[in-house]
């Protein structure tokens, strides 16, 4: 197994030397549309590895990565230093992930912060690229509070392919950190069975002045009598039932974040 592990890390190594090589040529104007797609396929080859592996952040990070070249490849914006930078900055990030899993280390504040940044600047720049315009309205936030990490992952693919920050964790208390260090505008959060530290959280946002007004939406593995009773005395704006269904999550994030046009 350790050898695999090793093989797997290798190809990451080998992709990422690629990647930081054709972004150098890129960024002294010494390329042509085959450096384009060089970085794209080192992207997309690590974006399918990190998904097999369960490296969500990575595939998230990727996916949006990829969405920005497209616009690239189509001519429809050209690449400049400040993108190339944010490319580096994305072959940083996924070396570090690489670094702290081939340590054991699954908890690193910083390089949450890098994904958290490396996630804003890339929306922000697909929405120039969508709309050719430097003006953008701030992006809404999403934190999701959920233990499975398939229903994160799956919140988080939706909610971020419509355009919206996302930020996860696994547990209420670092879920109560996340919201005292980001404005975060909408929270998903477990409450199957009553969950009583899910309770208690909402307890601290409902008493603080900064946060009392935050729209909670309850994640359920079904409705029944006692989670209608919390969800009224919690305030909750709606529910959703797991597994997550892509089409209830959307008039969801649609009716409680609605963008102006």
């Amino acid at each position: 197994m350790e050898i695999e592990q090793n093989i797997i890390f290798d190809e990451f190594k080998n992709k990422l030397i690629i990647l930081e090589n054709s972004l150098i040529d890129v960024q002294n104007d010494n390329y042509d549309k085959e450096d384009i797609n060089e970085i794209f396929r080192a992207i997309h080859t690590i974006k399918g590895t990190a998904d097999l592996l369960g490296m969500f952040d990575i595939v998230t990070i990727t996916h949006k990565a990829e969405d920005l070249l497209e616009y690239v490849r189509d001519d429809k914006i050209k690449i400049n230093n400040e993108i190339c930078i944010l490319y580096l900055e994305l072959k940083k990030f996924i070396a570090k992930v690489l670094e702290n899993i081939s340590q054991g280390i699954f908890d690193d504040f910083s390089v949450e912060k890098l994904f958290i940044n490396l996630e804003k600047e890339f929306n922000y720049q697909i929405r120039i690229a969508e709309t050719s315009e430097h003006e953008y309205e701030d992006l809404k936030t999403i934190l999701v509070i959920e233990d499975s990490a398939l229903v994160r992952y799956t919140i988080k693919k939706i909610a971020s392919d419509e355009g919206y920050n996302v930020i996860t964790s696994d547990n209420e208390e670092d879920g109560w950190q996340k919201i005292q260090n980001n404005q975060v505008d909408l929270l998903f959060c477990d409450f199957t069975n009553s969950n009583q530290n899910a309770q208690e959280l909402v307890k601290k946002i409902r008493a603080d002045s900064e946060t009392k007004e935050l729209a909670i939406v309850m994640l359920l593995s079904k409705l029944d009598a006692e989670s209608s009773r919390l969800g009224k005395s919690i305030l909750a704006k709606a529910w959703l039932g797991k597994p997550i269904e892509e089409k209830k999550l959307k008039v969801i994030l649609e009716k409680l974040l609605a963008k102006s046009s």
